[in-house]
């Protein structure tokens, strides 16, 4: 597909409750062609309005208006993911979700509680005891194109949030800054997925996560390098308004 043209993120796939999820719009922006892409998100992702789509140089763009909204360059995801966690401890550590995003009255596509049956990814990471986060997907048909594999969109979308749980608690919240996916195979609908994510390293507000989905045997399926900022509390304030 060409770099032009125009990319609409539905209500149902929020993040923030009045905004797009970055995992699933970065997918879309990726797929606009075959070289690998670091995706940045540079302002809250308006739902239900189109955005734009144009190459400058070698980034592609999408903007709502004169604003520029993502950002895709050239980029390889470089992390080495761990070994996966085994599926029996992935489901147990899923029973008790840490508070990233899960809790509460969360919507977020991916990882949001509050979400039918259906809606939504339902993707809620807790510990593998005190170290890294893990959960189980079992990807609904409805997230899968007519090969019966998941769209791009929704693997990108499902190396998001889980990169969240793997971050240091704070008082505040963070949000997905710049993401980085590589997908190795493709992932059958209704088979069991091992979500796993781990924590590289912090530098003030910005605070860098890997994260990876395995099959039920440990196989690698698709990666990510994640870079999350931490708000400031006026920050979060003006996600609410």
């Amino acid at each position: 597909m060409q770099p032009s043209g125009e990319i609409t993120i539905a209500a149902t796939f929020n993040g923030p409750p009045a905004s797009g999820n970055g995992g699933y719009a970065a997918g879309l922006l990726a797929g606009y062609d075959a070289v690998p892409r670091t995706v940045r998100v540079l302002a809250p992702i308006p739902l239900a309005a189109p955005l734009s789509v144009s190459r400058a140089g070698d980034v592609i763009e999408a903007r709502r208006g004169d604003k520029r909204i993502l950002a895709a360059r050239p980029g390889a995801a470089t992390l080495t993911p761990p070994p996966a966690p085994s599926l029996a401890a992935a489901r147990d550590a899923a029973t008790r979700p840490t508070a990233f995003g899960a809790g509460g009255t969360s919507t977020c596509f991916v990882c949001g509680r509050n979400r039918a049956p259906g809606e939504g990814l339902h993707i809620y990471c807790g510990r593998l005891g005190d170290t890294d986060p893990a959960s189980v997907w079992t990807p609904h048909r409805n997230v899968c194109g007519p090969d019966g594999f998941v769209r791009p969109e929704y693997l990108w979308a499902a190396l998001d949030c889980p990169g969240g749980f793997a971050l240091p608690v704070s008082a505040t919240t963070y949000l997905l800054g710049e993401m980085t996916a590589a997908l190795h195979r493709p992932v059958p609908a209704h088979a069991p997925v091992i979500v796993h994510a781990w924590h590289v390293r912090s530098d003030g507000r910005k605070h860098f996560a890997g994260t990876a989905l395995h099959d039920a045997d440990g196989a690698l399926l698709a990666q990510a390098d994640t870079l999350w900022i931490e708000l400031t509390p006026e920050q979060v304030k003006g996600l609410a308004s």
